[in-house]
């Protein structure tokens, strides 16, 4: 029955941690797209503007994850990764979980972390420096409540994501 997480856990098995990209531009349209995401649940879920890019959906929505469920995700997180990449990773296969689950607004926001996840796979990464979480050149506000609510949905086909880096479709 848990046909996300298990798709979640092989996502994150199949990354190539060690496989990093400074800097494309795909990587900003992604996380551009994973805060833009994140304001769009928040915005559902409580009107504060005092709001961090990094989120657990599962805590907000006060769903309790099962013990043998977390102590998996540490399983497969075990990977000396830095804090952001892991809890983002965790608070993605924990979210999977509740899609399983078939929790309405888990089923409403099934794909809320699929941008940073695409972020990691495609070899980018991101870290708070200076209360900004930052990927390559570019910088976002810690607190993302402020921002991006009026950018549209970004198209984050791995072709046309491969399009804007090496400036073909694959």
């Amino acid at each position: 029955m848990n046909t996300n997480f298990k798709q979640a856990n092989e996502r994150i098995k199949n990354i190539n941690w060690e496989n990093k990209n400074v800097d494309k531009p795909s990587h900003a349209i992604l996380v551009t797209e994973f805060i833009r995401r994140g304001n769009v649940f928040l915005d559902f879920n409580s009107k504060d503007d005092n709001r961090r890019a990094i989120f657990n959906a599962a805590e907000i929505i006060n769903f309790d994850i099962p013990a043998q469920i977390k102590e998996e995700c540490n399983k497969l997180l075990n990977l000396n990764l830095d804090w952001v990449t892991e809890y983002l990773c965790t608070f993605y296969l924990e979210w999977a979980y509740v899609v399983d689950k078939q929790i309405p607004i888990a089923m409403k926001f099934h794909d809320l972390y699929d941008p940073i996840i695409k972020l990691f796979e495609r070899g980018g990464r991101i870290s708070y420096h200076h209360n900004e979480l930052v990927c390559g050149r570019d910088a976002w506000s810690r607190n993302s409540g402020a921002i991006l609510r009026g950018v549209p949905p970004q198209d984050i086909r791995d072709e046309v994501l491969d399009a804007l880096d090496y400036g073909h479709i694959s």
